[in-house]
């Protein structure tokens, strides 16, 4: 046992030595995931796109719906409803005896005046409910100071629940608006949205001529800058909203890559506006405001002046920008993805961009990157074209020389 190479002795568990032991006892790194993990992944890669996509298209809908669809479509009812509003004040009418008959959606909560309660009191018992039902019956349904016209209010009534029934005369003729003149809520605020967009190209091209902006100037001036808050307020978003919905002279829609936060880190940004007076006099140099956006949430970022010398423009659209900055660089435009040969050619693109040497002659020649110091095949430079400020120099005379 003694002259058995594979017996280890006394030695304690784990107390291999080392280089001893072959590689079939030490576990082999688990590298690649499990095929039911790929499945699983590559399943959420397909699945999550398009439910996303939907999740968002969902939510933003709501938030457009709720802070712009909505009220708009309110507005047009309640400034309907008040042309529409037969209300009376509940003042005046009287109660239904114990024998009149009981009236749908209503029991016997209804109203009617004096005149007509006298006319049922008279009338035979049978003959009550189609008095109370016939068109144009002094009939009410009351609220606290009005009261509605019974019709109008069963015909509201009978389209809704009981739990969505308005508590006031004003609102039950705001659903009678949308049952009366649009049948439905999707086509009044369809009409709405087009009604609200028409008035707002009317309003730009009222905005647009002198009298309009002299008009607005003065409100804000009269008006909305002597308030404390609200002044401060209404200019900080006047700001936002002319920066990304007005006409204007210096482009900010432009991609650039610029060396942020150090040297030798490329970054990219895009162009805002032009410098502050203050910052680019100190600099003594043309400088532009850039916003530097972050990942993976490229609406927030940080607003940075560089000079103008130092931006670098990218064949990039801001759509593109965006998805790259989203998915932190993953995505990246076939146009921009690096390989051997595209790289060849932007660098000799570049190259051929750098300026001559003051002083070289209409005939000098800029060797292209890849040429090498001298001819194609490898030959003298003798009678090569000179190039640069000591052309005739005594660097010359050595280049001949050799």
């Amino acid at each position: 046992m003694a002259n058995d190479p594979d017996h280890t002795g006394d030695l304690p568990t784990g107390d291999v030595p080392t280089g001893s032991a072959p590689d079939s006892v030490r576990p082999a790194p688990r590298n690649r995931r499990s095929r039911a993990t790929q499945f699983f992944l590559r399943g959420l890669a397909i699945t999550l796109p398009p439910i996303l996509t939907l999740v968002i298209l969902i939510w933003f809908g709501q938030i457009l719906y709720t802070y712009v669809v909505y009220p708009i479509s309110q507005g047009v009812r309640y400034t309907i409803a008040q042309f529409v509003d037969d209300s009376r004040p509940t003042a005046g009418l009287v109660r239904p005896a114990e024998t009149f008959p009981q009236l749908e959606h209503a029991d016997r909560r209804y109203r009617v005046t004096p005149e007509f309660h006298s006319a049922l009191a008279s009338a035979a018992p049978d003959a009550r409910e189609a008095m109370l039902l016939q068109p144009g019956a002094d009939v009410y349904y009351p609220f606290q100071e009005a009261a509605v016209p019974y019709g109008d209010y069963r015909r509201v009534a009978d389209h809704l629940q009981p739990h969505q029934m308005p508590n006031t005369a004003i609102g039950v003729y705001m659903e009678l608006v949308t049952l009366r003149y649009f049948g439905n809520l999707f086509f009044l605020s369809t009409v709405a949205v087009s009604l609200a967009v028409v008035g707002l190209y009317f309003l730009g091209g009222l905005m647009t001529a002198r009298m309009g902006l002299w008009a607005v100037h003065k409100v804000e001036s009269v008006f909305v800058q002597r308030v404390p808050v609200v002044s401060n307020v209404y200019s900080s978003v006047k700001q936002v909203t002319d920066f990304f919905f007005t006409e204007r002279t210096v482009s900010y829609n432009r991609v650039v890559a610029i060396e942020y936060p150090r040297r030798g880190i490329w970054t990219i940004a895009f162009v805002t506006s032009d410098s502050l007076l203050e910052i680019t006099a100190a600099a003594n140099e043309p400088l532009v405001t850039v916003l530097v956006p972050t990942s993976p949430m490229p609406m927030t970022g940080f607003t940075v002046s560089v000079p103008r010398s130092e931006v670098i423009d990218l064949d990039f659209t801001i759509d593109q920008a965006f998805q790259f900055c989203l998915s932190c660089g993953v995505l990246v435009p076939p146009h921009q993805r690096v390989t051997h040969e595209t790289l060849q050619r932007a660098l000799a693109k570049r190259f051929a961009k750098v300026p001559l040497p003051i002083g070289a002659g209409a005939s000098a020649v800029v060797d292209s990157p890849t040429s090498g110091n001298g001819p194609p095949g490898g030959g003298s430079s003798q009678g090569s074209p000179a190039v640069g400020p000591h052309a005739n120099g005594p660097d010359a005379d050595r280049r001949g020389a050799s």
